[in-house]
């Protein structure tokens, strides 16, 4: 299969100007009116991705530490990853499709593996944020108020 040939198979529901994400070499589709996955060809792979999660302020260390966790193996997450886009201050999650083994049945189910894993993610990401930042600033507040004993 092609990029092109990929982007026809999406091209009946998402209305793409086909022509125009072949020449950038990629696009942007809008699912659910929420879930924006933008498809990026390179060579004979299209790289998947789309924002789970928007930063406000630093996320700790035990933040990224669980993202490692979740996505281990890629078991939780079903064969997506999570990235950090520092540019932008949010997570992603990602996954990639092999052209040249995949169908274009296979590939649009990948497709829809990462729509459903991006609408969970969405959803569940900043309870775990919000669960790290708490343990972090009570760690944080614990620190500060540690006794010391001098000689």
């Amino acid at each position: 299969m092609t990029f092109a040939e990929l982007l026809q198979s999406l091209n009946a529901d998402a209305h793409l100007d086909i022509n125009a994400a072949i020449e950038s070499g990629g696009c942007t589709i809008r699912y659910d009116d929420h879930i924006d996955i933008t498809l990026e060809n390179h060579e004979s792979h299209v790289y998947l991705f789309s924002p789970v999660m928007q930063t406000t302020q630093t996320l700790t260390d035990d933040f990224f530490a669980s993202l490692m966790q979740i996505h281990l193996f890629g078991i939780a997450t079903n064969r997506c990853w999570f990235g950090y886009d520092a540019g932008g201050q949010r997570v992603i999650l990602f996954c990639l499709i092999d052209l040249t083994t995949l169908s274009a049945d296979a590939a649009l189910g990948r497709i829809e593996i990462l729509i459903d894993q991006v609408q969970y993610w969405k959803e569940n990401l900043p309870h775990i944020g919000q669960a790290t930042q708490a343990t972090s600033l009570d760690a944080t507040a614990g620190q500060r108020f540690k006794r010391t004993l001098t000689p």
